[in-house]
């Protein structure tokens, strides 16, 4: 003889004569220790309701009183009744305990902006220490899940990531990925600005970017500078000695490495508070190799980028306009 789901069910549910019930009493007792039986147990009480209602008490107490008239009429010995009685209340048991555990709260995403002029730290769950600079915008989870430590960011970031080999920190960062283990870089990626940056200082990271075959990984080492340019879909990696790169977060400093005029623009503009407008589209792809790291202001800034004699500069009311000479 062999149960099966149905009819399990319908013994434990009581709706079986108690000539069919006895069979299955039989069965019960003699197989107790079979997998595939407790797995049926198992899958019953998974599917009964979230909470045991008065229904379901009064099901278990007659699930009692039908095992208990099985043991009067067949003669049962004891411990195979006991052993009955485990296998049956067992899951029951299970399942009731389960469903008075408190449910895992749900995971909550956070999200935090950076006023201009200003930066902010963050501390993640894991560890994971990240300042950022004027302009961004970092969404988080308070707690890290799955395989993968994501957050999603648009901006710069000097991050300081808890080494955790199995669970990979990823950022995510509109069409492009940073994915490490433990290290420290700082990753620029704003999506109006046509060059994203990343430089490593210790550790390894890989930089994910679109390519016609799909996702391209580049893999770097400490001292690598990446620059990837969105509209010629290009990468270029060079070495730079970090001991002399100062990050945003030493006295405001900006480094612009082969950057357009119009990604300029939009960092002093963040870094500052100033709106600044080119006002001649001529000059905004002129690309310079700059870097401001004593705490200049932004006049003295837009002074020296001046000094090659193709920029103009203009300021009107609040805002500040960049010309080409000849405008």
């Amino acid at each position: 003889m062999s149960i099966g789901n149905m009819q399990l069910q319908d013994y434990l549910e009581g709706r079986l004569s108690d000539r069919e019930a006895l069979k299955v009493q039989l069965y019960l007792a003699d197989h107790g220790d079979d997998p595939s039986l407790l797995s049926q147990l198992d899958a019953h009480f998974d599917d009964c309701r979230v909470e045991a209602t008065s229904h379901d008490r009064d099901m278990l107490s007659e699930l009692h009183r039908r095992i208990a008239a099985g043991r009067v009429r067949t003669g049962f010995r004891f411990a195979a009744v006991a052993a009955l009685l485990m296998l049956v209340m067992l899951p029951a048991a299970w399942f009731l305990g389960r469903r008075s555990r408190p449910v895992e709260a749900p995971v909550v995403w956070q999200e935090m902006t950076v006023p201009a002029a200003e930066t902010r730290t963050l501390d993640l769950s894991d560890g994971t220490h990240l300042v950022l600079n004027a302009g961004s915008r970092i969404t988080w989870p308070d707690r890290f899940t799955s395989a993968e430590r994501e957050v999603f960011l648009e901006g710069e970031v000097l991050a300081m990531v808890s080494k955790d080999e199995a669970h990979p920190f990823v950022i995510h960062s509109g069409d492009v990925n940073v994915r490490v283990h433990g290290t420290t870089f700082a990753f620029k990626s704003f999506r109006d600005e046509a060059q994203a940056q990343l430089l490593l200082f210790d550790g390894s990271v890989s930089l994910d970017v679109p390519s016609p075959e799909g996702k391209r990984a580049i893999s770097m080492a400490p001292g690598d500078m990446a620059l990837f340019d969105r509209e010629a879909g290009e990468v270029s990696l060079s070495k730079i000695s970090t001991d002399n790169f100062r990050p945003f977060t030493e006295g405001r400093s900006f480094s612009f490495f082969n950057a357009p005029l119009r990604d300029i623009a939009a960092s002093l503009q963040r870094g500052f508070g100033r709106r600044i407008v080119i006002g001649d589209a001529g000059i905004q792809d002129t690309r310079y190799l700059a870097f401001f790291t004593n705490g200049e202001s932004l006049d003295d800034i837009l002074k020296l980028l001046c000094k090659n004699g193709n920029l103009r500069v203009v300021h009107s009311d609040n805002t500040i306009y960049l010309y080409g000479k000849n405008h």
